[in-house]
């Protein structure tokens, strides 16, 4: 009887009252085709940009910081660091210092956050390398690495010296007490792919950092990376547990969580907003449907007098509705990774880096994603086909047939 249905669904689909139902069902279909396009487009462009922000997050962010309550600082980190790189999941860590700074060159000043790392770096030490546009990597003693904003707007090059000063330490001279101050030599410039990172970061050897500030075997924290970056909340979790007070883990997604929660709920807005174009691409068919029935009210009584049951007809123009949505989202779907790809690849869609954090519009389409696309454009065609599909069971055959 499946069969029989779908024959029949198919018939009325194609046929009607000089073909007008045909081009109903035809602005149907291509209403669902560019409504599931548009929301394939858009969801891969959104899910390429997260992808892409939090690829340049992890780029130069460790995935745990691990540190005391109240910024107090570490001591005997030799110790912890060697401990933390023993622990399941993780492939290393390292100390660092953090401190705001001031930084000038000549007459150009600019406030700056300094971050003192080892010499090779520490865990990030081969991203930050493969990030050096200008000049080479080297944080050896007296040596910086300066993101490119920041270089940009103190007019510095490799090999210029930088006068860094810290405002948050001081010395004795016999002129009274002055703030420390260190000369440090350019040695690369970096490119982030952030303004954040690139306008306020400076990366200058551990030991110095501590030098500037007074500090003899002290540190901010110990950076931690992963196997596996997204389980940084579990991993966490645990090595808080296992440190117990006053330490404190620190995840990347914790790091950046008003970021992640603000694009989270501007896709959510999106998804809905989407959602509804469906809907309103959706009502064609119920035009589409409630025509055909009120077109094919002869032929249902016949249906009817041969023995289709009301069941039978509600499941012939449901059936009717699926065929034209789902010809849509799968069309809208092919449409839709065609655009994307274009969009991904063409030269046309570049963006200006300087404004944005990316050069072209980053698309990536998850499977997760699509299914759920088509799941949604499906079930609202589905929907709305139920109100022509169940008026057009409940006809009286006898009726249907005296009236034609």
């Amino acid at each position: 009887m499946i069969r029989t249905e779908l024959f029949v669904a198919r018939r009325f689909l194609v046929s009607g009252h000089k073909r007008f139902v045909s081009l109903l069902s035809l602005f149907s279909v291509l209403g669902i085709l560019l409504s599931v396009a548009t929301f394939i487009v858009v969801m891969g462009v959104m899910t390429g940009a997260q992808s892409e922000l939090k690829r340049r997050i992890l780029g130069i962010t460790p995935h745990i910081i691990v540190s005391r309550f109240f910024d107090e600082p570490i001591t005997s980190y030799e110790e912890l660091t060697d401990d933390l790189q023993r622990q399941p999941g993780v492939r290393a860590a390292s100390p660092f210092l953090y401190t705001k700074v001031m930084v000038s060159r000549e007459y150009l000043t600019d406030g700056a956050v300094l971050k003192g790392v080892p010499a090779d770096g520490g865990v990030k030490g081969q991203e930050l390398q493969n990030l050096v546009v200008m000049g080479t990597f080297t944080l050896d003693t007296g040596q910086v690495l300066v993101g490119s904003v920041l270089a940009s707007r103190l007019r510095v090059m490799p090999g210029d010296t930088l006068e860094i000063l810290s405002p948050l330490a001081t010395e004795q001279t016999p002129l009274g007490t002055v703030v420390r101050t260190r000369r440090f030599r350019v040695a690369g410039v970096f490119d982030a792919g952030m303004y954040d990172y690139n306008a306020t970061l400076i990366f200058g050897n551990l030991q110095d950092v501590q030098r500037l500030l007074g500090w003899s075997h002290q540190v901010s924290g110990i950076e931690v990376d992963l196997q596996d970056p997204y389980r940084a909340r579990q991993v966490a979790r645990r090595l808080e547990t296992r440190l117990g007070y006053p330490y404190r883990a620190t995840s990347w997604m914790e790091l950046n969580k008003s970021l992640f929660a603000a694009l989270a709920l501007e896709k959510l807005a999106m998804f809905v907003i989407l959602a509804l174009m469906v809907l309103v691409a959706s009502f064609s068919i119920v035009a589409t449907l409630t025509i055909m029935v009120s077109q094919k009210t002869r032929e249902i009584g016949i249906l009817r007098s041969l023995g289709m049951s009301e069941r039978n007809i509600l499941r012939v123009f449901l059936y009717t509705g699926m065929l034209i949505g789902f010809t849509g989202t799968v069309l809208g779907l092919l449409l839709g990774a065609g655009i994307a790809y274009v969009v991904e690849h063409s030269p046309w869609f570049r963006l200006p880096p300087d404004v944005y954090f990316v050069d072209h519009l980053p698309v990536m389409l998850k499977l997760r994603d699509v299914v759920l696309v088509a799941v949604v454009a499906w079930g609202t065609v589905l929907l709305t086909s139920l109100y022509p599909a169940r008026r057009a069971s409940r006809l009286d055959p006898v009726e249907a047939i005296r009236y034609e």
